[in-house]
């Protein structure tokens, strides 16, 4: 952060979530935890970790003579020790303190005391909480990354899902509007024959004077990629396009076919294999044709 103002912060979070900053200290930077969201982030990053700390240890006993002194600070007075033997007994010598053993330079080293404990203390506990916040955060971005993971999952499975519904949606109107059209009282129709290369096939023109065309074919052998059935209304000046059929896997299509209105109907019709993409009059082989029955 370049903020300037976050500068004499840097580092506290650590002491603050270690409850070694002072009283001053500590109203000071949870003043600055108000503007400042990077330090509690990191405070709250470091909370669970220093407070654990307090728990990591065993609990031990102080040393008679470190015991002593405390003591002797706080009330001001020599705390009496067991007469040891050999040991003055008479009322009239005056009492010393028990003599503090002697404490070699490693000793005096290795325990720092007064203000320097502090130090060593919460130098202690940024360490310790730099490794742990480390472990927390990496533990975070884990389930951050499996919930996000999860929502993805989430979200394909429900675009699936509504793209199923939107496609049963309209198979079941197109169903409905086929079952219209060749359900109608005034429906009429056109039988397609299959011809030499195609003798299995066939095709029925379903049609009403009110409503599209629908155009049910079966048996239709398999294409070269590169090939596409068409299908066209004969007319006596020139044929014209109807739509472009893609059998299933067994040869059968179903569509529905909107008229032209230079069409009239009934017309002869004819299915010829052509081109990827159609053509504007045929060029191909016709596999099915149907006339209107005279």
């Amino acid at each position: 952060m370049n903020d300037p103002r976050h500068e004499p912060f840097n580092g506290l979070a650590s002491l603050y979530a270690a409850g070694a900053l002072s009283d001053a200290e500590r109203t000071s930077f949870e003043t600055h935890l108000e503007v400042c969201r990077e330090c509690v982030a990191e405070a709250r990053a470091l909370m669970p970790v220093t407070h654990a700390l307090v728990y990591a240890a065993p609990p031990l006993d102080a040393p008679p003579a470190l015991r002593a002194r405390v003591l002797q600070q706080i009330t001001g007075t020599v705390p009496t020790s067991p007469i040891r033997a050999g040991a003055a007994t008479s009322l009239d010598e005056p009492m010393r303190p028990p003599e503090e053993p002697a404490v070699s330079s490693t000793d005096t080293e290795s325990t720092p005391r007064g203000p320097g404990a502090l130090f060593w203390l919460a130098a202690s506990l940024v360490i310790a909480a730099a490794g742990g916040g480390g472990w927390y955060v990496a533990e975070l971005d884990r389930q951050i990354v499996e919930l996000q993971e999860e929502l993805a999952t989430t979200a394909a499975q429900t675009e699936l899902m509504q793209l199923q519904a939107a496609v049963a949606r309209a198979a079941s109107a197109e169903r409905d509007a086929v079952l219209a059209i060749v359900t109608g009282p005034d429906a009429q129709q056109i039988n397609l024959v299959g011809q030499p290369l195609a003798p299995r096939a066939e095709a029925r023109a379903v049609w009403n004077e009110t409503s599209d065309m629908v155009f049910l074919a079966s048996g239709l052998p398999p294409l070269p990629a590169g090939d596409v059935y068409q299908l066209w209304f004969v007319l006596p000046d020139a044929p014209v396009s109807a739509a472009l059929l893609d059998p299933d896997p067994d040869g059968s299509a179903t569509l529905i076919v909107e008229i032209p209105d230079a069409v009239a109907l009934p017309a002869t019709m004819a299915i010829t294999v052509e081109p990827a993409g159609g053509v504007p009059a045929p060029t191909g082989d016709v596999y099915l044709l149907g006339q209107p029955a005279d």
